[in-house]
């Protein structure tokens, strides 16, 4: 055994060594490594050279997969441990063994699921990590987040208690597909929720992926699975086990790296996510754009909160304008009119109706103005026919040549427009009626 563990902490620490060289530094050292040792060599070209989603024992490396030889979790199927009765095997994974159970006292009628951590894993990472995993996710509490209720110790053997969901994982594209997309863009939402709330209590899920998020038969999600391995803030120093246990489809780069964690990298997965319920609809601009904010190669250029990406998320539904185009005036108008169309409507109406409202308005003043000057044409004629009518009696005029005087005034008025011209002498044609008659 001694020999088996010193193998396998010279292998895990080169393993480690390889993971942050460049390509050319790796190969340099790999060649190294042949010559003096061929055995190791192939071992870690093997976990290197490794495309599939990534599993405990692939990742952890020789050092898990030497301890699992040794130790493993026997059948429980049927046993009482501690207050639970033990009924069937629910899958295994290679963190542990997750079991159906119920309260042997039957004091509650209640469905559990029991993960028993493999003895390897508690050997690799320490009983005192495991503990504190386990009492970080009793401590969230959200209704898209499956429940951790208790924890404790069967022999070699840590377990943790949680709610047992009845449902179909995400992964599931024959359920999935028949979902429009107002109900997928509201599951992710909720999805985002329970991560939201993980972050805010300290926790990364660092294993974001379909088949860790159950539907229930509600219809709505249930994040499981966190990654009990991976390293966040509030474990000390000494309980920072570097280890790493993801799905590489949906893994940020620092992850796939082997760096330190925060935040952020629950984005990227979550973006990664998100394409992965709507493949049909990144023609939408803002869907596109939200998914490669979210999923950018460098973290600081991602959505700083879980929050920030809900909010825009929650645009889209809603037909508002995303944060990355609040300052678009056109797409803004748009959205505005894609989410209040009846608004729109009235509003576009009512402007229209004033609008030519008040261009009535103008014609009617201009009418008004142009009356108004011919009235006063009209006065300063009559004033200047009756001023020529005055005078002595030898040169009082004719009432023939007053008209003839007037006629050749109006016709040469630049003032009166040709209508009212040719009314006004149609008018003076009239005969005069004889008074002796």
């Amino acid at each position: 055994m001694a020999s088996s563990s010193s193998a396998s902490d010279s292998f895990t620490q080169i393993y480690y060594e390889l993971l942050d060289l460049s390509a050319d530094k790796q190969q340099a050292l790999l060649t190294k490594i042949k010559s003096d040792n061929p055995d190791l060599y192939f071992s870690l070209s093997d976990h290197l050279k490794s495309d599939d989603s990534f599993n405990f024992s692939n990742l952890i490396g020789f050092h898990a997969e030497q301890l699992m030889k040794y130790s493993d979790v026997t059948d429980l199927s049927g046993k009482i441990i501690d207050k639970y009765q033990i009924t069937t095997e629910l899958g295994r994974g290679g963190v542990g063994v997750v079991y159906e159970a119920e309260r042997a006292d039957k004091t509650f009628q209640q469905k559990l699921a029991i993960k028993f951590i493999r003895p390897s894993l508690t050997e690799i990472v320490g009983t005192d990590f495991l503990y504190l995993e386990a009492q970080l996710l009793a401590k969230l509490n959200h209704p898209f987040i499956a429940k951790v209720f208790d924890g404790g110790r069967h022999h070699e053997l840590i377990f943790i208690t949680m709610e047992k969901i009845e449902g179909h994982t995400l992964a599931d594209q024959e359920k999935t597909s028949n979902l429009t997309l107002k109900e997928k863009i509201e599951l992710f939402i909720k999805i985002c929720e329970a991560i939201e709330h993980a972050h805010r209590n300290g926790v990364l899920h660092a294993d974001i992926k379909p088949e860790n998020i159950i539907i229930d038969e509600k219809g709505n999600p249930k994040v499981l699975d966190f990654n009990i391995t991976q390293r966040i803030k509030s474990i000390p120093m000494n309980l920072d086990t570097g280890l790493l246990a993801f799905s590489k489809e949906f893994a940020s780069p620092e992850q796939v790296a082997g760096q330190y964690l925060d935040n952020s990298s629950d984005v990227y997965s979550l973006g990664k996510l998100l394409n992965y319920l709507l493949p049909d609809f990144r023609a939408d601009k803002d869907i596109f754009r939200v998914i490669n904010k979210a999923c950018s190669i460098n973290p600081e250029h991602r959505y700083s909160s879980v929050q920030m990406m809900i909010d825009d998320v929650h645009n889209i539904l809603t037909f508002r304008p995303i944060s990355m185009r609040k300052n678009e005036s056109f797409y803004v108008l748009k959205r505005f009119a894609q989410r209040k169309p009846f608004h729109t409507i009235a509003i576009f109406s009512l402007v229209l109706a004033i609008s030519l409202f008040s261009g009535l308005l103008v014609q009617k003043n201009h009418q008004l103005s142009k009356e108004k000057a011919i009235a006063e044409n009209m006065m300063f004629e009559m004033t200047q026919l009756l001023y020529h009518s005055k005078g002595d009696v030898d040169k009082e005029m004719s009432v023939q040549a007053m008209l003839e005087l007037t006629r050749r005034r109006i016709l040469s008025s630049p003032d009166l427009p040709g209508d009212m011209k040719q009314k006004i002498l149609l008018a003076m044609m009239t005969p005069i009626p004889d008074r002796n008659q």
